[in-house]
């Protein structure tokens, strides 16, 4: 049963839906704390035989550090967004039983649309984790408020991915099927099915009614980029999304890598629409002396379980940077790799070197995509993210669970039968200087036409960054 506050402002004291819910952050350090968790660790653990300390490793999946003020801002946004939503849907006033019932108002205000953007393995749907942590739980059963009857169940968020070539109805299905399990009814995967074939207009009739009557306060859809798969459908999308904003005063939260911003750039009315709320980038540093990675880098740092750990340096940082290119995924999966060596030959200490090889030798599932970034060339960046998922595949998350699911499957593999293939020849590094330049210039000599998929094919097979330079090159 939900714990109503008083905290002076009568639109929230005065209002079921809102009055349980945490006031988004204070300052930015609140925010910080809030969203920051760390793995339960003890010195003492280091004692512990090495079948445990090997378990215990994957706590890594529960360290999460919001080292970049995006992160901050994007909670206090969000958060202020699902009390500004609530407060006009508030049940105990006209306009908000009007919306109950399933009557058209004209709100007074529509809540936004936040986009949060990032390549693979840069922590964005930990970031909604730890958002939806911060709110509270996902359902509450109300049955008084502020002694008068109030029996209603509310659903704090509705979470899902966009699939592949999916329509409005497809989608709607999923909302409700997903409805269903944070219920446990089986009432609207019913409904749903019953409509197949149906118009647009009379799924989304449904998934109101399961807004209203639930009192949903936010939708977040990830994986959005798989928009760009749907061709104009994408556009029907877009709009069922800002109907349901403009018509039921929701909040939405859509979560993609930037190919869906190339979905965006081709329709200038869909891109306003989709950053009305705020547009949240989880840019990657592009070097190991980016402020924000190194006290990433030292923050992980604290958490050995090897029975020899060094103090953290600056080249420690510098190690995760050359094997993840400041991918947070890649860098907590190396960490992890580098304990799991290091237990498993003896020397109980990772090192600069050890990271490195480990790379080398336990990862290669990886070495496309990172040579990919290594590259800084527009032409291939576009191919990380299916580098990343396709070589290095990682576990979507369902809407409720909190783990970090950037490095799930990394830390999986990391601990599997395949620890002993034998070693890759050490890549030539290039200096920054010579990346950023790269970057600066667009990633290609001037004239150079777009990579064939042959050229991209070699990349990929290729075994150093000498292959790969030879490719950018044309030679």
């Amino acid at each position: 049963m939900p714990e109503y506050k008083t905290v002076g402002a009568e639109e929230l004291d005065g209002n079921p839906l809102a009055a349980h819910l945490p006031l988004p952050p204070e300052t930015d350090s609140d925010a910080f704390m809030a969203l920051a968790t760390r793995p339960e660790f003890e010195i003492r653990d280091r004692d512990l035989p090495n079948s445990i300390r090997r378990i215990r490793i994957n706590r890594l999946l529960r360290f999460y550090v919001p080292a970049m003020a995006v992160h901050r801002r994007a909670l206090i946004s969000i958060c202020t967004s699902v009390h500004d939503g609530y407060i006009q849907r508030n049940p105990m006033t006209p306009l908000g039983q009007r919306i109950l019932q399933g009557y058209g108002v004209d709100l007074p205000s529509s809540p936004p649309i936040t986009m949060i953007s990032g390549l693979s393995g840069m922590g964005k749907s930990t970031l909604i984790n730890r958002i939806q942590a911060y709110l509270g739980g996902q359902v509450w059963q109300h049955t008084s408020f502020r002694g008068a009857p109030f029996t209603e169940t509310q659903i704090l968020w509705l979470r899902r991915n966009v699939p592949e070539h999916c329509t409005v109805g497809t989608l709607c299905s999923t909302f409700g099927d997903y409805t269903d399990r944070v219920l446990g009814l089986k009432l609207y995967a019913g409904i749903f099915a019953k409509l197949n074939g149906g118009g647009r207009n009379t799924y989304l009739s449904e998934i109101r009614k399961i807004i209203t009557s639930h009192h949903v306060g936010f939708l977040v859809l990830d994986e959005f980029q798989n928009l760009s798969l749907m061709g104009v459908g994408a556009k029907k999308i877009i709009a069922m999304l800002v109907n349901l904003r403009d018509e039921l005063g929701l909040p939405i939260v859509v979560v993609g890598t930037y190919r869906a911003l190339k979905l965006l750039r081709s329709d200038l009315s869909s891109a306003r629409r989709l950053v009305e709320g705020g547009y949240f980038d989880l840019e990657r540093p592009l070097s190991a002396d980016d402020e924000n990675w190194q006290s990433l880098c030292e923050a992980a740092w604290e958490f050995q379980w090897v029975r020899k750990p060094v103090a953290y340096s600056e080249a420690i940082g510098n190690a995760f940077y050359e094997v993840s290119q400041g991918v947070t995924g890649i860098m907590l999966s190396a960490f992890a790799t580098a304990q799991l060596a290091a237990i498993e030959d003896g020397s109980e200490c990772v090192t600069e070197e050890l990271i490195q090889k480990v790379f080398d030798e336990r990862m290669k599932p990886l070495h496309p995509a990172v040579r990919v970034l290594q590259s800084g060339n527009p032409m291939l960046m576009d191919k990380f993210d299916d580098l990343y998922k396709n070589f290095w595949p990682t576990t979507a998350p369902d809407g409720v669970e909190g783990a970090n699911d950037d490095v799930a499957a990394s830390l999986h593999a990391a601990s599997g039968d395949d620890q002993a293939a034998a070693p890759t020849e050490k890549r030539p590094g290039r200096s920054r200087k010579s990346k950023d330049a790269d970057a600066a210039e667009g990633g290609a000599k001037p004239g150079k036409p777009v990579l064939s998929d042959e050229q991209i094919r070699k990349l990929v097979l290729s075994d150093s960054m000498r292959d790969l330079i030879s490719v950018l090159d044309g030679r």
